[in-house]
């Protein structure tokens, strides 16, 4: 458990040398792919996507034709991303300011990672130009998966080696985005069933529509400020 900003640059320094890259990467396009639905078709929109990592949603949305910068609290991601000539910038979101306003800020499994989840959205909102978006994940800790994990004695939740400071479910997401003034236009739910089960994925969507709490691994949520 990471207990202060100096633990967590450290932490996402090595992060991606510790994570097995092929399911990640897989999980990431998958989520590039819903996030797209999300984007308006014209590509006009000046995009941040925060905690970029690696950069490979930066990546996918720059290659077909968004304009994207992405910020990331970790210099070992950053540095390769500039040196490929992308638009991104280190930023530790929770003290440092964002540096211009935006059409779009994309979100994406980091709000579990941040000590104040509640201060960093009023961060982002006061990022976005009028009418501007907030496209966010994040995890449901509670999924079925996950519980029968806890049931057995093997979850991860408070592990030693876990990075989320706070555990989400869909019902305190949109608790906390009502907090912060935030209207859900949209939710898309991300199945359990990993992206490799081509067989499976169309029941895991339905599954993941019909109970998101039991069959969901996130939500990805489309906001606007009230």
């Amino acid at each position: 458990m990471l207990s202060n900003a100096e633990e967590k640059k450290e932490y996402f320094n090595r992060y991606w040398q510790t994570r097995h890259l092929a399911s990640a990467d897989a999980r990431s396009i998958q989520r590039t792919d819903l996030v797209s639905t999300f984007l308006s078709p014209d590509k006009g929109e000046k995009i941040l996507d925060v905690g970029c990592g690696r950069g490979l949603l930066l990546k996918r949305l720059s290659r077909i034709g968004y304009h994207v910068s992405g910020c990331d609290i970790s210099s070992e991601t950053i540095g390769p991303l500039v040196g490929e000539g992308y638009n991104v910038f280190l930023c530790d979101l929770e003290n440092d300011p964002l540096p211009r306003k935006y059409d779009v800020i994309l979100c994406l499994e980091v709000l579990q990672q941040v000590f104040d989840p509640i201060r960093l959205l009023e961060k982002l909102k006061s990022g976005l130009y009028r009418g501007g978006r907030l496209i966010v994940s994040v995890p449901n800790e509670f999924h079925l998966s996950s519980r029968l994990k806890l049931l057995g004695g093997r979850s991860h939740l408070g592990h030693f080696d876990e990075s989320h400071l706070r555990l989400f479910s869909p019902v305190r997401a949109i608790e906390m985005f009502n907090r912060t003034g935030l209207t859900v236009e949209r939710m898309i739910p991300v199945p359990i069933i990993p992206p490799g089960w081509t067989g499976a994925q169309a029941i895991g969507h339905a599954l993941a529509q019909l109970h998101p709490g039991l069959f969901s691994l996130s939500q990805i949520y489309a906001l606007r400020i009230r």
